[in-house]
């Protein structure tokens, strides 16, 4: 029988994740294969860095294999989201005790997200759609704060602003987090009450982060404006059109994503659909969005869905052999179909012992239909690992 460590050494010997190349490696042997987003070898184990290798390799993503990856980058995405998840439950303890709050606190979390996200959005993004990882408010706003990067990224906003975009999405239900948790869990129409308290809420977030101080307008006005609608049907102000912010409209597109693809008891997750993914875009983004899309900016909706291609880091696939697989990576041509899937029980839906890569394309593996919508609820499963990290 294999050992625990001999089963995951050969399931991360066929896993690749994105290393950030430290300028401390330049003039030393390389400590293993590196390799570019499309699997080219870029420099072989031994060979020297040289600075004009590191200058060419810098401004893009490159990977190991994840059973090597330690030796350039210690940094794990899927740990750092859990962090991000108990700082943030532990400040929204303190601000319902009105406790002392700091802007640096926030910030500092926001400036983490980015990092992880621009390390491996892939692994960030499936990782949050498919792992529990704390309350379901805290996961909901780590989930649109990284589909909020995505979006500020594609409009080509540079650092300090995706940062202000992500804090936004981070913070917009920090004066009313609980109740958030209390609608997750809610199985029929909330009161009068509650639907009160969702009107104010984005209001008294961003009168929260104004006490709190030395914010960014932007982020601010993303927080107040997150619930504000095209057509002037949203709320608090009832702002239309243009006069709502292009950060706030990001944050609102993520937020409504976010939810979509969650659900909560009173309402099931909108997933992806075969059918319409092969249809243009458009059909593909009003399948999600529904009756949402009007009420959304629907260019920045359409933005975003380019961006996370019809597979998405996380989405649930059912093979042609009948296993249940997750996409793990985009491809960076954002092809139709991924070139490989992470596969997590098998034929009889059983969880595998030890997930396996597939390959896709051959005549006896390929993607036969999306597996959310048929899953009566996830298998257990360390999601970590489809990514490369927990090794």
């Amino acid at each position: 029988m294999q050992s625990a460590y001999s089963e995951n050494a050969a399931l991360f010997s066929n896993l690749y994740r994105p290393v950030i190349l430290s300028s401390a490696l330049i003039g030393h042997p390389a400590p293993c294969d590196i390799f570019s987003a499309r699997g080219a070898l870029v420099v072989k184990t031994g060979s020297v860095i040289s600075q004009r290798a590191h200058d060419l390799m810098q401004p893009q993503h490159i990977f190991c294999q994840a059973e090597q990856a330690h030796h350039i980058s210690t940094l794990d995405p899927t740990e750092e989201l859990k962090r991000v998840s108990r700082a943030l439950s532990a400040i929204s303890e303190r601000v319902v005790h009105d406790a002392s709050v700091t802007s640096g606190e926030l910030i500092a979390l926001a400036r983490q997200l980015l990092e992880v996200w621009f390390l491996d959005a892939d692994a960030c993004l499936g990782f949050a759609r498919l792992s529990k990882y704390g309350p379901p408010s805290v996961c909901h706003e780590i989930h649109a704060a990284l589909l909020a990067a995505e979006l500020a990224s594609a409009h080509g906003f540079k650092h300090d602003m995706i940062e202000n975009v992500i804090g936004a999405a981070l913070t917009m239900n920090l004066a009313k987090l609980a109740l958030h948790d209390e609608m997750f869990n809610l199985e029929g129409a909330p009161s009068a009450e509650i639907r009160e308290e969702l009107r104010t809420h984005p209001r008294e977030s961003a009168l929260l982060l104004q006490r709190i101080g030395n914010f960014s307008e932007h982020w601010i006005d993303a927080v107040a404006s997150h619930h504000e609608n095209i057509d002037g049907s949203g709320y608090p102000e009832g702002l239309k059109g243009g006069s709502i912010s292009l950060p706030a409209r990001m944050v609102r597109v993520a937020d409504t994503l976010a939810a979509r693809l969650t659900g909560r008891k009173a309402r099931p997750p909108q997933h992806w659909n075969m059918h319409y993914a092969r249809e243009d875009t458009n059909h593909w983004v009003s399948h999600v969005f529904g009756a949402d899309l009007s009420r959304l900016d629907s260019s920045l909706c359409h933005k975003l869905f380019r961006g996370l291609s019809r597979f998405p880091p996380g989405t649930l696939v059912r093979l042609s052999n009948n296993e249940l697989a997750v996409v793990t990576r985009r491809m960076p041509d954002q092809t139709l179909t991924p070139r490989t899937v992470f596969a997590v029980s098998d034929t009889h839906g059983k969880p595998l012992l030890t997930p396996c890569v597939r390959s896709i394309g051959s005549r006896h593996c390929v993607i036969r239909a999306y597996a959310q919508d048929a899953l009566p609820k996830l298998i257990n499963v360390d999601w970590q690992k489809a990514w490369g990290y927990g090794c």
